[in-house]
């Protein structure tokens, strides 16, 4: 006897084309599938032996009744069970027909995913809890052994071919294991277009960039990321940064040094800076904006805490935008650019100025990418 079953909620339900569809889903058989009629009759209390079976068990002992819409103790005959096959690309169902060979006389679609008191959220987290599934160690140690010898184009290729084979387990664990050997040409190939040494490129972008190339063979194989539920899918828009001169040149610190620096600069703040360095920093990270004015004569350190602010963001990668009003002023911050050339300020003002900065330009998606500005 073949034995359908379904994920939840996804039970085929057969109607005329002329049927009110109001009527077609409060019919009683909608809620009463031969798999879900087969939960009802293990809630039985008086029936121990429903509770005691699979699924695949439950026709030798039990017969549909197609006219009831249910399952009655079988008085004669003999039938073996079988349960629809199902190709691993379709995720959840795939690993809901695994766990129906081994959990006995579930009650709901939480008891088939609870293994040992603990509901999983996921069929395929039950089976990996079971150790129905592979831990997926030798797909780790392929891509590492292929990364030895091979291109990052390889890698990435590699990995994909693995997607489309369908046996991994959990491709999120391999992918998280394995995407810094699948970006390895990324940095040098961006620091030699730019020609800015030292450049340095966010985890994120990183990844992004890999998932959008193994993304580009996917589609070419007539699939996608957005077929495999656990694997993050690529973020385009945000590729344009990496092509982003100004953005590449305010990453180009070495945020190794700069951390060093910034215990050095924090550790020398009087009680009076560090209360300001605190409170900008508390803005900065909470992202809630705000406008700070830092006055003082001269030598009171209004340049040391700057120089204290921007090594302690460009240590996180963070960018930071150093302006002053004079070129003279501008040197003696770390990066330092005149407020009109940053900001493309006229020279001449008049009530009608504005900064020529358009929405998509390098510079537009500087500032938007920026943490923080100094204006000296």
């Amino acid at each position: 006897m073949r034995l359908p079953f379904h994920l939840p909620g996804l039970q085929p339900v057969v109607f005329g084309a002329d049927e009110d569809i109001n009527y077609v889903l409060n019919r009683p058989s909608v809620k009463c599938s031969m798999f879900l009629s087969w939960m009802e009759r293990n809630k039985d209390p008086d029936d121990h032996l429903a509770r005691t079976l699979t699924y695949v068990q439950f026709p030798t002992w039990y017969v549909w009744k197609t006219e009831n819409r249910c399952w009655q103790p079988r008085k004669k005959g003999n039938t073996i069970g079988r349960i629809h096959n199902v190709a691993p690309s379709l995720g959840e169902a795939y690993f809901l027909r695994i766990l129906l060979n081994k959990v006995k006389g579930p009650k709901s679609y939480d008891d088939i995913k609870t293994v040992n008191g603990h509901v999983h959220d996921t069929f395929r987290d039950a089976c990996f809890a079971l150790g129905l599934l592979d831990d997926d160690k030798e797909y780790i140690e392929a891509i590492k052994e292929a990364n030895e010898t091979a291109t990052a184009s390889y890698v990435r290729n590699l990995f994909g071919m693995m997607l489309l084979s369908n046996t991994m387990s959990r491709p999120e664990i391999v992918w998280e294991s394995t995407w810094k050997y699948m970006t390895d040409d990324f940095i040098y190939r961006y620091s030699k277009l730019h020609r800015v040494e030292g450049l340095s490129i966010l985890d994120d972008e990183l990844k992004n960039y890999a998932l959008l190339e193994i993304e580009k063979f996917l589609g070419m194989n007539s699939s996608s990321l957005r077929n495999f539920s656990t694997m993050p899918f690529p973020d385009s828009s945000s590729l344009s940064d990496l092509d982003n001169r100004l953005i590449n040149e305010e990453r180009t610190y070495d945020v190794l040094s700069l951390a060093e620096e910034y215990v050095n600069l924090f550790n020398m703040l009087t009680e009076e800076q560090r209360s300001v360095f605190e409170e900008i920093m508390k803005s900065v990270d909470g992202n809630t904006g705000g406008m700070f004015f830092v006055y003082g004569y001269g030598g009171t350190g209004k340049t040391f805490l700057w120089k204290t602010l921007s090594a302690a963001l460009r240590s996180k990668r963070e960018i930071v935008l150093n302006v002053a009003s004079s070129g003279i002023a501008s040197l003696l911050l770390t990066g330092g650019r005149t407020a009109h050339s940053r900001f493309r300020i006229p020279l001449n003002l008049n009530e009608d100025s504005v900064c020529h900065i358009k929405a998509d330009s390098d510079v537009a998606k500087l500032l938007h990418q920026t943490k923080t500005y100094y204006m000296g």
